[in-house]
């Protein structure tokens, strides 16, 4: 999640009106030193392993590259193969589950994000599209030391692949609308082209042999000056046996980077995705019957406003579900929906668009770009301002202090906040520190409701006593909106100063007084 702030203007208050920095303490004990527990997934990052016998997620090594869009391929080794996912680099990476660990892998010919990337049957790794301007698409050998083009046909930034019978491949790119074969060895051949060209499109093989063209947003541009083609794309079959192209009079409604399953019965779920506006999440499923073309509204599925779920099926042929930025990973025996869904294993991150990957020992590899939680502030004594110190971990619920002074950050996962630089480091999973959490002080309570002038009321601020006669007044609900109002509470005078406001409003902030006087404060924010 991305937090915007603006600069806000810093009122200057007079000393009177000001509590003391504190004096320094006489220095205690050293305290007790905790060691992050390794096996856990530290906040940020970009993926972790469900082990099938836990069902909680354990650390991996850290990727060479910072990936977005890419593409992770199980290989016929056991190995994971993840490609693409920058605009610079033409690197790969292989994830060994035996190591936990990435090592680097075969070169593309070029960058690539947002491409596709196939298996083939007989070992081979084909990858399409994903480059800005069109280029070949490209292959690599078993044991191949880097990725080869294929000469002639080029492919835009989106494109599909679909292996078809006798080691065929439909190859189909979204910007043109070309549909090309390829046998394998010899270039692609272009056969014929889409009625309507598409972006952000799903291209899936049906069990007649024939491929379904699905969804995406329209690539053909009407004449300038005219208002872009809107509404629902055709669902277009592509017959390989004679090169036909067929479009369907019933249309499932706009959608675009969805997903799309053959159930067993050869019909076809859509579900996922942004409509014509990419704000809004398309949530209902729609089930497609390719023998009598007819488009059947489903069950909504509930995204939380995220419409890129992660998705993919076990060994069992049983559905692997990931809210985008969840933290729950579920099995689901029914692919039209989530009822009698059972949970497959907690993860210590969320991530958006997740990619899963079945591995062949029943876990799970989970990569994606990396969610975050609540950001947190820190208030100083001295310069009476706050900064922003860092984000907390996915799923936090806020902050408490050890005897020793240290700083639990609470969730799923505990992880210790240096106070000061806002490193996170993971303890552990809550349920395994029962007796650590059980010293843990939480937050004192403030001194009451501040004395608010009438029309300048705030509902939930946070109130944190600084000393025995002042208190911190930190945002809140004004008129139903979240503030950034700071204010210092003189608690003998009953009076309220105005102080530099904080640079993000949060409604219902947390907040936590630490013993050099600082002040933690936590909870979503906005501009």
């Amino acid at each position: 999640m991305i937090l915007r702030t603006a600069l806000c203007l810093a009122v200057t208050l007079p000393a009177a009106f000001l509590p003391a920095a504190p004096k320094p303490k006489a220095k205690a004990s050293a305290a007790p030193a905790f060691q992050p527990d390794p096996t856990v997934p530290a906040a940020g990052a970009a993926g972790e392993r469900l082990p099938a016998e836990t069902g909680r997620g354990r650390a991996i090594g850290p990727m060479a590259e910072t990936r977005t869009d890419f593409q992770a391929t199980l290989c016929p080794d056991g190995r994971v193969l993840v490609t693409g996912g920058t605009l610079t680099s033409t690197s790969s990476e292989w994830f060994d589950p035996a190591s936990n660990r990435f090592s680097p892998g075969p070169a593309l010919t070029r960058p690539r994000q947002g491409h596709r990337a196939l298996l083939l049957k007989d070992g081979r790794l084909l990858l399409v599209g994903g480059t800005g301007t069109p280029a070949p698409a490209e292959i690599l050998e078993p044991g191949g030391a880097a990725f080869k083009p294929l000469a002639e046909a080029l492919f835009g930034l989106c494109a599909e692949a679909v292996e078809l019978d006798e080691g065929r491949v439909c190859l189909v790119d979204g910007a043109s609308g070309i549909l090309y074969t390829w046998d394998g060895r010899k270039a692609p051949v272009a056969r014929t082209t889409l009625a309507r060209p598409r972006n952000f499109f799903r291209a899936l093989r049906l069990k007649d042999g024939r491929v379904a063209i699905l969804g995406g947003w329209p690539s053909d541009q009407p004449a300038r000056g005219r208002r872009p083609a809107t509404g629902p794309l055709p669902v277009e079959c592509f017959n390989p046996r004679w090169s036909s192209l067929s479009s369907w009079t019933a249309r499932p409604q706009p959608r675009a980077r969805h997903q799309a399953t053959l159930l067993a019965d050869g019909r076809i779920c859509l579900w996922g995705g942004v409509a014509e506006n990419p704000d809004i999440c398309v949530a209902q499923m729609e089930v497609l019957d390719p023998v009598k073309e007819t488009v059947t509204p489903g069950a909504p599925l509930d995204l939380h406003g995220n419409p890129a779920p992660g998705w993919a099926l076990d060994a069992t042929g049983q559905g692997l579900f990931l809210a985008e930025a969840g933290q729950q990973l579920v099995r689901c025996p029914d692919p039209l929906g989530l009822a009698g869904a059972a949970p497959a294993g907690r993860l210590a991150n969320g991530y958006l668009a997740p990619t899963l990957v079945p591995l062949r020992d029943g876990g799970v590899l989970v990569l994606g770009s990396p969610a975050f939680g609540p950001p947190l502030d820190r208030w100083d004594p001295r310069s009476r301002q706050f900064s922003v110190l860092a984000t907390l971990r996915l799923g936090s619920r806020g902050l408490a202090q050890l005897p020793g002074g240290q700083v639990l950050a609470l969730g799923p996962v505990v992880d210790l906040l240096d106070s000061r630089s806002g490193l996170l480091k993971p303890l552990g999973w809550e349920e395994d520190l029962g007796a650590l959490l059980a010293t843990a002080k939480a937050p004192a309570a403030g001194p009451g409701v501040p004395p608010f002038a009438p029309g300048r009321e705030r509902q939930d601020p946070l109130v944190v006593a600084l000393d025995k006669t002042h208190a911190l007044v930190v945002g809140g609900r004004a008129d139903g909106q979240p503030s950034g109002e700071v204010e210092i509470w003189d608690l003998k005078k009953k009076t309220l100063a105005s102080a530099t406001p904080m640079k993000l409003r949060r409604a219902r902030p947390g907040g936590l007084k630490l013993s050099d006087g600082a002040v933690l404060v936590w909870g979503e924010g906005r501009e």
